[in-house]
């Protein structure tokens, strides 16, 4: 049993104990053993026995005398808005997996990974940890008062070499052979299912998600020598469709100028500068007003939009457009045609490539704009969770509506 799970049964007993309300005698928990990155316990009964009687607004199965010693929302059964409500994050469920033993918070934003591997494909920590960084850093807010979100990746098990298809062709077919054997069934209603395999589908894309929002994504760069950088771009590239983002946040035109968010090709397997550090991963953190191709003024570069500052975009450098970074900052002096100086007169440029001049609506704070219910398979399992999406459609883009991701030159393939 994890110590916030300790804590949380003893506060629990004691509150109500004082109160002179509910049984006190709450059941013993063991954890069993655990393999592999599974946190199995025999969770507390739903609904928690000291609870028995008292009132539970919100139908999440955690009273609301215990709700006000847990600091979560007695009228909202998701308190922190990931999707996984306050009962399975503060006491685990009864599926036999324990989500507070793996580091669920009821009060700050979590998702969860489970990730398999191909032989010779197994992440290291520096490279999820290039991606566990920048969640942690997100511009969210928690209502426990931190910023950022927790990202759980389970690193579990290599895929036997007769499984491992070396191009699951057609994909979502291939991988349901291999997620049916390997991903634990107690895992899907809080799990998404990443697989790092070698290509899918006979092609050279760097990976692929089963919809946006999903609940499964894969990474295909088995097929070339890839860096730690492109390894764990691609993972939050493809992450971020299974958390609603598409190619140009709010719509699927890549290569928007003034989207600064790894969901761009341009930044999928560089990242940006921020703060000072060079190949930062991220999500768009700012709004950037629109941009008419026709009108480049270097001097000016982008302007912010919504809330964002000027100084917001001043801190985001490493630009790249058309397949190359320039210098400057997205607040000014930027070298948009990278010819090396500040051009005075305006100019136009196709950064998407298109062939026509185009005007870029302003850009969205991605980050503001999460998407965590995995296409509708997310946080569902427990009851007391409503499964409004906040949208009509299960999917901004379904599964056989999604086209490649970036494409890697045949001549990097080994």
């Amino acid at each position: 049993m994890s110590k916030l799970h300790k804590t949380l049964l003893t506060a629990s007993a004691v509150l109500l104990g004082l109160t002179g309300c509910g049984d006190t005698e709450l059941p013993e928990t063991e954890l069993a053993t655990t393999q592999q990155g599974v946190a199995s316990a025999t969770a507390i009964p739903l609904p928690i026995p000291a609870c028995s009687g008292l009132p539970d607004t919100d139908g999440d199965g955690v009273c609301d005398v215990v709700e006000a010693l847990l600091g979560t929302s007695p009228s909202n059964p998701d308190t922190d808005g990931d999707r996984l409500n306050d009962y399975a994050e503060s006491f685990g469920f009864g599926g036999g997996l324990d989500l507070t033993a793996l580091g669920a918070n009821a009060r700050r934003k979590d998702i969860f990974i489970e990730a398999d591997y191909y032989p010779g494909q197994q992440p290291t920590q520096a490279m999820l940890n290039r991606v566990i960084t920048a969640f942690s850093k997100a511009p969210v807010s928690n209502p426990d008062g931190s910023t950022g979100i927790t990202l759980h990746v389970v690193v579990d098990q290599q895929i036997a070499a007769a499984d491992a298809d070396s191009d699951l062709n057609p994909v979502w077919t291939d991988f349901d052979k291999i997620k049916a054997k390997y991903f634990a069934a107690n895992r899907a209603p809080y799990f998404h299912y990443l697989l790092f395999a070698n290509r899918y589908n006979g092609g050279n894309s760097s990976g692929i998600s089963r919809g946006i929002p999903a609940h499964d994504f894969v990474v295909t760069l088995g097929f070339i020598a890839a860096t730690e950088l492109q390894l764990a771009g691609t993972l939050m590239h493809e992450l971020g469709h299974n958390i609603g983002l598409r190619h140009g946040g709010t719509d699927d035109a890549n290569y928007k100028p003034n989207y600064l968010s790894i969901m761009n090709y341009e930044y999928q397997f560089y990242g940006f500068g921020i703060g000072g550090l060079n190949n930062v991963l991220d999500y768009s953190r700012v709004q950037v007003a629109a941009f008419n191709e026709l009108s480049v003024n270097e001097g000016a570069a982008f302007a912010p939009a919504g809330a964002s500052t000027e100084a917001d975009l001043a801190k985001i450098s490493g630009l790249r457009f058309n397949d190359a970074q320039v210098t400057g900052n997205a607040s000014t002096n930027l070298d948009f045609n990278n010819n090396g100086v500040v051009d005075g007169a305006t100019y136009s440029r196709d950064f998407n490539r298109n062939g026509f001049a185009d005007v870029f609506p302003a850009s969205q704070n991605d980050w503001l704009a999460l998407a965590y219910d995995g296409g509708g398979q997310i946080g569902f399992a427990t009851a007391g969770l409503t499964q409004d999406l906040g949208r009509e459609e299960l999917y901004l883009v379904a599964p056989e509506k999604m086209e490649p991701c970036l494409t890697v030159p045949e001549r990097d393939a080994r």
